[in-house]
């Protein structure tokens, strides 16, 4: 009897596989399948760990891919997070014959899946004319939505905050080098909201660094950041202004403080979210409905992007026989 390989891939081999453009479909795909019940996911699990890391577990299925699976990684804390924003594996099984059929790297998958997730909501809810962009957050997330989102929308001026500035100015350098863009460091950010017609909020923030009054009229904003009920980017405001969309509705009212604490206070209630992303893909449900309208997706992130981007990594992988295959 032959034994069942496992294909094991790396981060570089994921970074190389992982194209944008392919992602961005294969969220679309994704976000339809969860609205529509072809795929099905578990509620993140979280355990405190030392030095506030966090190890959690996020399964998934997806009957469209043939895959089920789950990834495990541990979100750091502040000395765990010099080595990586989420250190982790995607362990892939065949649905049918319950082998291992892959061992995908995490960290790359979360920071693109989260990016093109975003882009995919962008393309529905935005207006088709919005131009310019405000990144909250300037890290490797916060570079990848400017990818991303360029992708989706005739972006010409990206407005760029971060708690450090330099770090702001090093991103404003690098997209105006690689996408020929023009790219403002921001002092505050009020001063890169107010400017934009698409908000990123990709921060790691606790309490709100964006204050609903500064949302022009007719925005967009993707809403990233937030992945614990007790944290939030938004102020209460910001929701309240906003048609909220949402990527699966009972992890983002449970899992975001985004939404939880605005529910909790009374301003805001469950039944006031628009609908899933994947009902909008699915024509169940409009999205944009004026150019006036604030629109809000609020992305915690879910298994089934994960498992979908690692589906991809493993198929480009099987085609061009990439990584490590072992019989475990």
């Amino acid at each position: 009897m032959d034994m069942m390989q496992t294909r094991i891939l790396c981060g570089a081999e994921v970074r190389r596989l992982l194209t944008m453009e392919d992602t961005i479909g294969a969220m679309r795909k994704a976000l339809r399948g969860v609205s529509s019940g072809s795929a099905a996911m578990l509620q993140r699990q979280m355990l405190p760990q030392p030095e506030e890391n966090t190890f959690a577990v996020m399964g998934g299925a997806d009957s469209a891919l043939g895959l089920c699976g789950a990834k495990v990684i541990v979100f750091p804390g502040p000395a765990a997070g010099k080595a990586g924003t989420s250190q982790g594996i995607i362990p892939l099984f065949d649905s049918t014959t319950g082998a291992l059929a892959a061992i995908v790297d995490a960290e790359e998958i979360t920071a693109v899946r989260t990016a093109a997730t975003s882009a995919a909501a962008t393309d529905l809810l935005a207006r088709p004319d919005a131009d310019s962009l405000a990144i909250l957050g300037a890290g490797r997330i916060g570079r990848l939505h400017i990818d991303a989102i360029a992708r989706v929308r005739p972006i010409r001026t990206v407005y760029v905050w971060n708690r450090t500035p330099a770090r702001a100015e090093d991103c404003c350098r690098w997209a105006a080098q690689t996408f020929g863009i023009k790219a403002i460091p921001c002092a505050d950010p009020k001063e890169a909201v107010e400017q934009a017609m698409i908000v990123c909020t990709v921060t790691q923030a606790r309490e709100p660094i964006l204050q609903g009054d500064w949302l022009r009229e007719g925005a967009h904003l993707n809403a990233v950041g937030a992945c614990a009920p007790f944290a939030r980017e938004l102020d209460s405001r910001a929701v309240t202004r906003s048609r909220v969309f949402v990527d699966q509705r009972e992890a983002a009212l449970g899992g975001s403080g985004d939404l939880v604490l605005p529910v909790r206070e009374g301003v805001f209630s469950p039944e006031q979210v628009a609908g899933e992303i994947g009902e909008v893909l699915l024509g169940r449900l409009p999205g944009r409905q004026s150019d006036t309208e604030i629109t809000l997706f609020e992305s915690v992130g879910i298994s089934v992007e994960d498992l979908a981007a690692a589906a991809l990594v493993f198929r480009k992988a099987e085609a061009e026989q990439l990584g490590t295959c072992v019989t475990l």
